[in-house]
């Protein structure tokens, strides 16, 4: 019988191929980002002010690249805050301390729904709504606020303790009136005072076991029995009327924030037919069917934590919670454990859960736990979603129950220079429509052909973005040779979409001139700064900088989507002859390339090292340095350090203004490694620093160091990765031979050679320069002898 049911789930998968051949236009796309324990963000309870922010971009950045068009953003998970609140002391995962405010002082809440709007992405405001105070094992506790609940109102906590599981949990007793009110009081605020899309509830409950609730609420039952006889049913009612209370409250203060609820997997043990575990309803005293019935809810997202197959065979959950939900007029968006990813055999599992969930009407979306995995690619399953299966953008499915009336289209659109200097399209408001609604978002749609149709626009492959302003930077088409046409549609926020704008043409921009330094320039200085002047309506440039005039070859400057008419450049080779040129692109296409203007350094040529040899051992504590005359140097920089990177507590000698090409140092540290590199100078600036070379000092024991030369051939993981625009190999090789390093695309194809020459036994390291490449995925390999190893890295722009 199972192999049976792989079969029809295997034949059911590849029939559905071809249908989802374009993404649907309407999905629930979301991830969430967890706080507790610094589980997704921040990444530590000590990061500053900025360091937060730019986690969060970095990370809202990578969802919007991955495809996901919604957060579900952990505010509160212990009682505490992560925003300004008059109910819950701040998060202790945020500063380190509960109660302390973040400094300089600003509002995460706020930041991310601003952050999350900009980039036309829904944002929900996750709670946990009973969860107090835990420890757990490996997990202490932290000192609480003294407004924090559990100091305030110690007669609403309920405490479990076991000691088999070194446990002590503390949470709201749900039976409680006052804690009902409390907890919606909570919420309340959030809703009214913050531009938050939906609030979100997790299945943190009653404790899970092995905790579980016993008679430690036995009081509280005898105090409000409400009529029950059975603490059982009494304690799922408890959830209950907390669901129903939070809802009505939404209701009452902004009816089209949505309200969702992500309880267990397994309503049921035993439901549907051939599915074991845990039964939420019974040991966690959680119904989720309930909410259905009684319509507190706006959408459900079980946590499917599970693969195909086995006694929780996702095969089975997934059509029996769609039927659930659907028969309630609800939205079903299950919950996937990303997460999970690494420990499953099947690498594909997750994307078939995909095409499953899409092959089944009454399923409208996917939520990830948790955020970030996706930037780590588990099983290469964020590639698929990018290049795949969320390859284009969607939009959020329509709540029919809560508003049906579409937008008006936006106004007037146009092509124009925008505030930041950037050609983009504008737009105005639309008028207000018959309910009273504007526009929240706006779907930018792009095509090549001008006759577009309002059929055209279900089509995702159109679709270049949704934005939470009135412009847009379309970035470089797909042919640079253009025209393209766009139109802009408005979404409420229920995501009923508006009729198209008028149709807009536009076309490439004119080529630039270029401007400074003046062509034929000599004595450039070790920092240039090339301009051009603005062509009308350009959004971005692409600047090249050549040592041929041709620019066929020897290409050392490649840059796209360059937003500014300058570019401060650094780290060319002194005395040389460089070419630069500039190309504009906008919506509409790409320009030719300018004129070439050329420009002659006039710092000193990078020193080349003499001696010490590179990869030596036996080296006197007492050595003199030599390197060759460096042409146009008139003073050298020398720096000796214990370690490759030349921290400042590493280093040796650091000096300055050396007018020979050689120095001596004393008193090494024996049988030490050593590292050392020289830069040289004149009136137009330094030059840049040699290649490092590194020597082992005697070693007076006389004992053969084996760590200097390997035993082994070994291809390190590059560094920095993810890098722009450049990055360092470090490599071991245990014998001598041809050593060839290349650089390969996602196709196989080879676009850099970084190494092909004779190598010595040794310990090495490269940097590589990648401005002639284009953001994006690429493997390095290394080949000598007859080892051979590769690596992935990650350009990013």
């Amino acid at each position: 019988m199972k192999n049976f049911t792989i079969l029809i789930l295997s034949i059911f998968i590849s029939s559905s191929l071809f249908a989802q051949s374009i993404p649907p236009k309407r999905e629930m796309r979301a991830a969430w980002i967890a706080t507790v324990t610094n589980l997704d963000w921040p990444s530590s309870t000590n990061l500053t002010v900025a360091q937060q922010k730019q986690e969060l971009i970095n990370l809202l950045d990578e969802l919007k690249r991955d495809g996901i068009n919604t957060v579900i953003f952990q505010v509160r998970s212990e009682c505490d805050a992560m925003y300004s609140s008059a109910f819950d002391p701040w998060s202790y995962w945020l500063t380190g301390a509960q109660g302390v405010a973040p400094f300089p002082y600003y509002d995460p809440l706020e930041f991310a729904i601003d952050e999350a709007h900009k980039r036309g992405m829904e944002l929900h405001a996750w709670f946990n709504p009973y969860r107090a105070d835990r420890k757990v094992t490996g997990s202490g506790s932290y000192p609480k606020a003294s407004n924090h609940v559990t100091v305030q109102h110690p007669e609403w906590i309920i405490r479990i303790t076991n000691a088999a599981t070194q446990t002590d949990f503390k949470f709201l007793d749900p039976g409680l009136p006052l804690v009902r009110d409390y907890v919606t009081s909570v919420i309340y605020d959030i809703v009214s005072r913050y531009d938050v899309d939906g609030i979100h509830a997790d299945d943190y409950f009653y404790p899970y076991p092995p905790n579980q609730i016993t008679n430690e609420d036995a009081a509280t039952f005898a105090a409000y029995p409400r009529g029950f006889t059975n603490i059982a049913n009494w304690r799922r009612d408890n959830v209950n009327l907390l669901i129903a209370q939070v809802n009505d409250t939404i209701q009452s203060v902004k009816p089209w924030v949505k309200f969702g609820m992500s309880p267990f997997g397994i309503w049921k043990n035993g439901v549907p037919p051939g599915i074991t575990g845990l039964s939420a309803y019974d040991d966690i005293y959680c119904d989720a069917i309930a909410w259905l019935h009684n319509r507190s809810i706006d959408y459900l997202t079980p946590q499917l934590y599970w693969p195909f197959g086995g006694g929780q065979d996702y095969a089975k959950l997934q059509p029996w919670w769609a039927d659930s939900v659907n028969a309630n007029g609800r939205h079903f968006y299950p919950g996937h454990a990303y997460y999970r990813i690494v420990n499953w055999t099947n690498p594909s599992e997750m994307p078939n859960q995909i095409r499953f969930d899409r092959n089944n009407p009454k399923v409208l979306g996917s939520v990830f736990f948790r955020a970030k995995n996706f930037p780590e690619n588990p099983k290469g399953v964020t590639d698929t979603l990018k290049n795949d299966l969320y390859r284009y953008i969607s939009i959020l499915p329509i709540m029919n129950w809560k508003d049906v009336v579409a937008p008006n289209p936006p106004q007037n659109l146009r092509f124009e220079r925008l505030a930041n200097g950037q050609g983009g399209l504008h737009w105005d408001l639309p008028q207000i429509a018959s309910d009273g609604d504007s526009a929240k978002r706006y779907v930018v749609y792009r095509f090549n052909y001008s006759n577009i149709q309002p059929g055209d626009l279900e089509n995702t492959a159109n679709i270049l973005n949704v934005e939470g302003s009135r412009e847009s930077i379309p970035g470089e088409p797909p042919s640079p040779s253009g025209p393209y046409y766009f139109v802009v549609t408005s979404l409420d926020r229920n995501y009923n979409e508006s009729l198209m704008s008028n149709v807009l043409q536009v076309n490439p921009p004119p080529v630039p001139v270029l401007s400074l330094p003046f062509n034929n320039a000599i004595n450039i200085t070790d920092t240039v700064t090339l301009k051009w002047n603005y062509p009308a309506l350009a959004s971005s440039y692409r600047l090249q900088i050549s040592s041929v005039p041709t620019f066929d070859s020897l290409i050392v400057f490649d840059q796209t989507n360059i937003a500014d008419t300058f570019k401060i450049i650094t780290g060319l080779e002194g005395q040389t002859k460089y070419y630069w040129r500039v190309n504009s692109t906008n919506a509409g296409g790409t320009s030719n390339f300018s004129n070439a203007f050329n420009f002659t350094t006039g710092f000193p040529v990078t020193p080349l090292l003499a001696y010490p040899l590179n990869n030596t051992g036996n080296i006197p504590a007492d050595t003199t340095f030599y390197w060759h005359p460096s042409q146009a140097a008139v003073t050298y920089d020398f720096m000796l350090a214990r370690g490759a990177d030349f921290a400042t507590n590493t280093i040796v000698a650091n000096v300055q203004g050396l007018v020979d090409t050689t120095y001596t140092v004393s008193g090494l540290q024996l049988n030490t490694f050593h590292f050392w590199k020289v830069r040289a100078h004149n009136s137009f600036g330094a030059s840049n620093w040699s290649t490092v070379w590194r020597f082992k000092t005697f070693n007076p024991l006389g004992i053969d160091d084996e760590q200097l030369l390997p035993s082994e051939y070994v291809l390190e993981q590059n560094y920095p990765n993810p890098f722009n625009p450049s990055t360092n190999f470090r490599f071991k090789i245990a014998e001598a031979g041809q050593t060839t390093l290349k650089i390969y695309n996602l196709l196989g194809q080879e676009v850099a050679v970084v190494l092909d020459e004779f190598m010595s036994p040794g310990t090495y390291e490269i940097r590589f320069d990648a401005n002639s490449l284009s953001s994006g995925i690429y493997f390095y390999r290394l080949r000598v002898n007859n080892f051979s190893a590769s690596k992935k890295m990650i350009l990013v722009r």
